[in-house]
């Protein structure tokens, strides 16, 4: 023995690292979605006054504060996708969950040029500045399987990065399918001012920019090419560029036909699971539906006009947004939390409501307990009390728990007039095309209101 050598290394600072790595994505995703909460307050009730305003002045000023609200919600949303992504990489779940659709990507690329033309930046500015041409020569290619929302995301990403460095020339988006059609391309080429050498494979992370000096010409935060390269590569794919300083750049994005084993893996949406689930027993019929012990089925939906609604926010602001948006066509009753939305649906003398939205976060009891509560305590059916979860996180966990105590649809804030009453209107139709088998005979009704009323009298009745 000639000699020992020790090596010590200390782990403590490694292990400090880890955890405020940690803290700071949690961080970013908590603050992230208590942004987006008032955000979806004030887009809704601006579009509101913009939709009624007849003065020009204002209503261009109006508009004005709807495209900073929107634009703070897609930095938001950015950034709630990355801390999610995060998240799970810290956990160890590198995999993010990507739908199987059949995507035809002309058609993506076609919507995402006609929005880029139409969108303005924080001047006011067109986004695709005066003099550029932004050409689509997306030629036929076949049906690939992939993420349609994942693959607008990306694309979005690159060519309003395009725009965003281009002030003259063009930008022209071309495609390419391989000669054995395993393979498709899609390259967006620009004219724009090019990024240095050593900058290309920084430009991928997160929070990086190649300029980022407080002098810098372009806004953002770093964080669309970082989210485009992940989607990408989650699909199997790859992403590349090639650029030149002065002359311009071009980003090919190469996606796979048919998504690689390991993308297929992710592709396997347990949220995907839990909609078909509720789907499922939502068109179940027989004794298997019949609630427990308990049951309100019994009771009488309101015999107005207009369907009743009951929302369910403890925001004073949602809860009047609600109202501006549906009041023409339904009649609203509010709660303020989910205790005093179970207090209205255990009382026999209230009708039920042909709908209910139902925010997930509140004080007390949050609405996915006022779900689970609904269905199996109270025993409404998912006919009889169809229940929208209304949420301004769109994690799946929390997506999966919410299908999982019984709702019927989970809408992300900020919410839109259209898709909602379009929402709203498919449950109705469903509601009254599927019949409620928990109301099998006339006596069996009779004999399950009795026994509520009974429960209750027996609850208020001193010992």
């Amino acid at each position: 023995l000639i000699g020992v050598t020790f090596i010590g290394c200390d782990l403590t600072e490694i292990a400090a690292y880890r955890e405020a790595e940690t803290r700071k994505t949690r961080f970013l995703g908590v603050v992230s979605h208590e942004l987006r909460s008032p955000l979806h307050g004030i887009i809704g009730l601006v579009n509101a006054l913009v939709d009624s305003e007849q003065d020009k002045m204002r209503s261009k000023r109006l508009n004005m504060i709807l495209n900073c609200a929107n634009r703070l919600l897609d930095l938001v949303v950015n950034i709630m996708e990355m801390a999610s992504l995060q998240t799970k990489r810290q956990a160890g779940k590198t995999k993010m969950i990507l739908h199987r659709d059949p995507v035809e990507l002309p058609k993506i690329i076609e919507e995402v040029v006609m929005l880029v033309k139409s969108s303005v930046d924080k001047r006011g500015k067109a986004l695709v500045h005066p003099g550029i041409e932004l050409v689509n020569n997306v030629s036929t290619m076949p049906i690939i399987e992939a993420d349609a929302h994942k693959c607008t995301q990306v694309f979005l990403n690159i060519i309003t990065n395009a725009c965003k460095f281009t002030n003259s020339g063009s930008i022209v988006v071309c495609s390419n399918t391989c000669s054995d059609d395993e393979w498709v391309e899609v390259s967006v080429t620009d004219t724009g001012t090019g990024i240095h050498a050593e900058a290309l494979e920084r430009i991928f992370q997160a929070f990086e920019q190649e300029d980022s000096s407080e002098a810098r010409c372009q806004e953002g935060i770093g964080l669309g090419l970082s989210i485009a390269k992940e989607v990408v590569e989650m699909h199997g794919g790859n992403i590349s560029v090639q650029s030149e300083v002065g002359v311009g750049s071009t980003f090919t994005v190469r996606l796979p036909v048919t998504m690689i084993d390991i993308a297929k893996e992710t592709a396997k949406s347990t949220t995907s699971g839990v909609v078909a689930n509720a789907t499922a027993k939502l068109s179940t019929s027989g004794p298997a539906m019949m609630p427990r012990s308990r049951t309100v089925d019994s009771r009488t939906s309101q015999q107005t006009d207009k369907h009743l609604i009951l929302s369910v926010d403890d925001d004073e602001c949602n809860q009047m947004l609600i109202h501006d948006l549906l009041q023409e066509d339904f009649e609203i009753h509010k709660a303020m939390d989910g205790h005093e939305a179970l207090a209205y649906m255990e009382n026999s003398e209230n009708p039920i409501p042909a709908i209910m939205l139902l925010d997930v976060m509140m004080p007390g009891i949050t609405g996915i307990e006022v779900c689970r509560k609904l269905r199996e305590d109270l025993g409404f059916s998912p006919i009889t009390l169809p229940i929208f979860m209304v949420s301004a996180s769109t994690v799946e966990s929390t997506m999966r728990q919410a299908f999982e105590a019984g709702c019927n649809d989970y809408i992300a804030k900020p919410m839109r007039k259209m898709e909602l009453k379009a929402r709203i209107a498919a449950a109705l139709k469903r509601k009254d095309s599927l019949p409620d088998t928990s109301e099998t005979s006339n006596d069996n009704t009779t004999a399950l209101s009795a026994d509520l009323r009974q429960r209750k009298n027996r609850t208020r009745s001193p010992e």
